[in-house]
């Protein structure tokens, strides 16, 4: 038997699983992988900190320590309370939302020789109007990621499925 292509097959499934899990259930998938990347904080945190005690005294020192503490924090934070962190997610995704559809209005209106400035304009206003919606309920903006996330997980798995039962032949 060819274990390469058994594995690509296993692991097209594995994706499509994901995939599939995570458009069905975005907030359960974008909690888990909040769980995670607290973990990484976490880990990083208590290394940089750990480092930062063995540098000797000064700047470098004081900056190691506070980078050590500020990651620890926002590690235990998406570990503890992942629903707090994926708020503030959802919120800085709003504030980008906000401020682009601010500045992609202001470009429409400031341009004379574009042909096309009333479509950046609704543009920007529907920027702008998604970030206050997104404002009022933040996690919805991270739900909607991870469901993009998962489709993209479920293309790669049929596509990826496909062509490891289609070489499965040569």
């Amino acid at each position: 038997m060819d274990t390469g292509r058994i594995l690509t097959v296993f692991m097209s499934l594995v994706t499509l699983g994901f995939g599939i899990v995570a458009v069905t259930a975005p907030l359960a998938v974008f909690d888990f992988l909040v769980m995670i990347i607290g973990l990484i904080f976490l880990f990083i945190g208590i290394l940089t900190f750990g480092f930062g005690l063995s540098v000797p005294s000064g700047k470098a020192k004081l900056n190691m320590l506070s980078s050590g503490l500020i990651s620890i924090v926002i590690g235990l934070l998406a570990v503890l309370s992942p629903y707090v962190a994926t708020i503030a997610i959802g919120y800085l995704i709003a504030l980008w939302l906000v401020a682009n559809g601010l500045l992609t209005f202001a470009f429409a209106v400031s341009i004379e020789w574009e042909k096309h400035r009333i479509c950046t304009g609704i543009l920007g206003t529907i920027s702008f109007l998604l970030g206050l919606y997104l404002f009022m309920n933040p996690s919805i903006g991270t739900a909607f990621l991870t469901l993009v996330l998962g489709i993209f997980f479920i293309a790669y798995g049929i596509l990826s499925l496909i062509t490891s039962l289609f070489f499965w032949k040569t």
